[in-house]
């Protein structure tokens, strides 16, 4: 139940503050940092990976938790204090692209998080916590753990837009910066 309702939250928090944007602001940042765009293109790809991995494994059986010590510490952190350490990077595949289609990520998003939302509706609840998929810096997951992971990943970035949204309507200048003055 809790991980349904963490779904159901991801779109509004992406995408709601997202409407009505106009299309070049999509790919304005600050120099150094990601874009609106390679944001949600970065979040799509993630969520995208696990969940065709998680489909393609929905039938194996015999599955065990693969990680390390270190591994499961962080992994008990992350997902019950819900948030990143900073200094994570994000692994090479999440990597997005330098202007990714606005409309295309989008729809492989929603695309990602809906395949695990069907998830959690139809897999029966041991099966849930049955079949793992490995996060390159977490180690194994199952569905739950997912689910729980790309909320708070969501919620990260969110953060992160909020940022953005922030610089577009200061017209594109950082924080602190003050537009010149002319005499």
């Amino acid at each position: 139940m809790k991980g349904r309702r963490q779904l159901a939250a991801i779109e509004p928090m992406i995408f709601g503050p997202l409407h009505g944007l106009l299309p070049g602001d999509w790919h304005k940042a600050p120099k150094g940092k990601w874009t609106i765009a390679q944001i949600v293109a970065h979040l799509a790809k993630g969520t995208d990976l696990s969940s065709a991995v998680l489909q393609e494994r929905a039938n194996k059986t015999g599955m065990r938790r693969r990680s390390t010590p270190g591994q499961a510490v962080l992994r008990h952190l992350l997902l019950m204090v819900g948030k990143f350490p900073p200094g994570m990077k994000s692994p090479e595949r999440t990597r997005p692209d330098e202007k990714p289609d606005v409309d295309l990520v989008s729809a492989q998003y929603r695309m990602a998080i809906e395949r695990l939302g069907t998830f959690t509706e139809t897999w029966p609840e041991e099966r849930q916590t049955e079949v793992f998929v490995q996060h390159p810096v977490l180690g194994d997951l199952n569905l739950k753990e997912w689910v729980r992971f790309h909320y708070v990943h969501a919620r990260h970035h969110a953060r992160q837009i909020r940022s953005r949204l922030r610089y577009i309507a200061r017209g594109y200048r950082e924080s602190g910066t003050q537009k010149a003055v002319r005499s």
